[in-house]
């Protein structure tokens, strides 16, 4: 599967943009440059990722954590801030919460106010110890349910498949490319390798391996060039007539939600309070 996005090259933009120039050279074309912000910054194209985890094991990892923690803490919250109705409960509390807050009292003054976060953990214990922690497990809790329905709904999207889950960001890429060498040339790419050799016998095919391997995308490029020729239409060979369009085709997989359309469209959907 795909690792990060790689962050410690400070060229990443201009070899992007020199493997676009050597793909589009047969053509004519050169890498469109000197985009704006709007059109997905200085890149050929959109290089962001669809999907969060490399693999089903990063992805399961993490929504386990994400469970475990909230049933922990539910437990816990349970266990020292008992309901209206446990009467021994709210005894029990009574007796415990002081003790609690005066130890914690006593440790928080032996912090330095050097950092903000020993003054917040001073000032946890100055107001109370005991309820400022309870309310701080509610408030954790219910972020971890939030990134809960979050995985969910990722886990529907991307890992609960009948058949083994494609590379999404693998896929993203090559259709973006393909759509770059289709709104630039007005043709279908084509791909292939060497019946030989093995090596990529077309300049979109050979400009995706490159890509591939920069971004550290570890499948085999003919896979997802052939399958990102085949999500062309007709509509893809039209030059973009401005920037928001040109974004719209660089842009992430139908669906994804990631890039400049998903952005535009939460903005959208947010509208002034008392409309």
């Amino acid at each position: 599967m795909s690792a990060g996005i790689p962050t410690d090259k400070p060229d990443l933009t201009d070899q992007l943009h020199d493997i676009v120039d050597r793909m589009l050279a047969p053509h004519g074309k050169k890498s469109p440059r000197g985009r704006t912000v709007l059109a997905a910054g200085d890149n050929p194209f959109e290089i962001s990722r669809p999907n969060e985890h490399d693999s089903r094991a990063d992805f399961k990892r993490e929504y386990d954590a994400v469970v475990g923690a909230i049933e922990n803490i539910s437990r816990l919250i349970s266990l020292l801030l008992p309901t209206e109705d446990d009467e021994d409960g709210g005894k029990m509390m009574d007796r415990l919460s002081p003790i609690i807050n005066h130890k914690m009292r006593s440790n928080s003054r032996r912090l330095q106010p050097d950092s903000s976060m020993n003054l917040v953990r001073r000032n946890v214990g100055d107001v109370g110890g005991y309820t400022a922690t309870m309310w701080a497990l509610v408030d954790f809790r219910a972020a971890l349910r939030d990134r809960a329905q979050e995985l969910e709904d990722q886990n529907s999207k991307f890992w609960n498949l009948p058949h083994r889950a494609p590379d999404h960001y693998a896929r993203a890429i090559a259709l973006r490319l393909a759509r770059l060498f289709a709104e630039q040339t007005g043709q279908y790419p084509t791909y292939g390798t060497s019946g030989i050799t093995g090596e990529a016998s077309t300049s979109y095919t050979r400009a995706l391996r490159e890509v591939f391997v920069l971004l550290e995308i570890k499948p085999s490029e003919r896979t997802y060039a052939e399958w990102a020729v085949s999500q062309l239409t007709d509509d893809d060979l039209k030059p973009a007539s401005n920037a928001l369009l040109r974004a719209m085709m660089a842009g992430p997989l139908p669906g994804l939600g990631d890039g400049i359309l998903g952005t535009l469209a939460r903005d959208l959907d947010k509208k002034p309070a008392g409309e």
